[in-house]
């Protein structure tokens, strides 16, 4: 399967050399154990988030957690996910708490899309999300990011086209994200 995004960018793909690349910085989220009966930032509707950057919502299991970003954005993680989260399972409530991210040794492409440019990319980890990039209700500081894991062949990092991808609002990149040269 190839990245799922809208029509209007599709052309993205096809100039693989115009993608930097990244690796992830360590910040400060917040982490709860999930609640399915519980309503969390959706009025109305128990057992699901809305992550404002992204315009989804997307339903939590209760085997699950949620995790609440550096923008006040929420999303849903299984316990795979929390690997990258410094912080066992075992120390986890269902009340908000301050949890560092790890950094790892992941390297991402990413391409920004100018923030004039509407779009959307379809997720699947799991389960599908259709997220919103560049929506015009929020800030973006000069456009959304588009990130794939990047494969290595030959001593030499590509976007890798068949993971479904992430979108990454512009104004907290920089939080997240630093370019693979910073790397000693």
């Amino acid at each position: 399967m190839i990245i799922n995004i809208s029509k209007n960018i599709q052309h993205i793909i096809e100039i693989p050399e115009k993608w930097e690349l990244f690796t992830n910085k360590s910040y400060t989220a917040q982490i709860q154990l999930a609640d399915s009966s519980r309503i969390y930032n959706a009025p109305g509707m128990p057992g699901v988030v809305y992550n404002i950057l992204e315009d989804a919502y997307e339903k939590v299991h209760e085997s699950g957690y949620i995790v609440t970003g550096a923008a006040g954005e929420m999303w849903p993680i299984g316990e795979k996910s929390l690997g990258k989260y410094n912080i066992r399972p075992e120390e986890i409530t269902y009340t908000p708490q301050p949890v560092s991210t790890l950094e790892t040794d992941t390297v991402y492409a990413g391409i920004r899309i100018p923030e004039d440019v509407e779009f959307t990319l379809e997720t699947d980890y799991g389960e599908k999300a259709l997220l919103r990039g560049n929506r015009p209700e929020i800030p973006h500081a000069g456009g959304d990011y588009v990130l794939v894991f990047a494969k290595k062949q030959n001593g030499i990092y590509s976007p890798d086209f068949t993971d479904s991808g992430r979108i990454v609002n512009g104004t907290i990149f920089k939080v997240l994200y630093k370019p693979l040269s910073e790397i000693a």
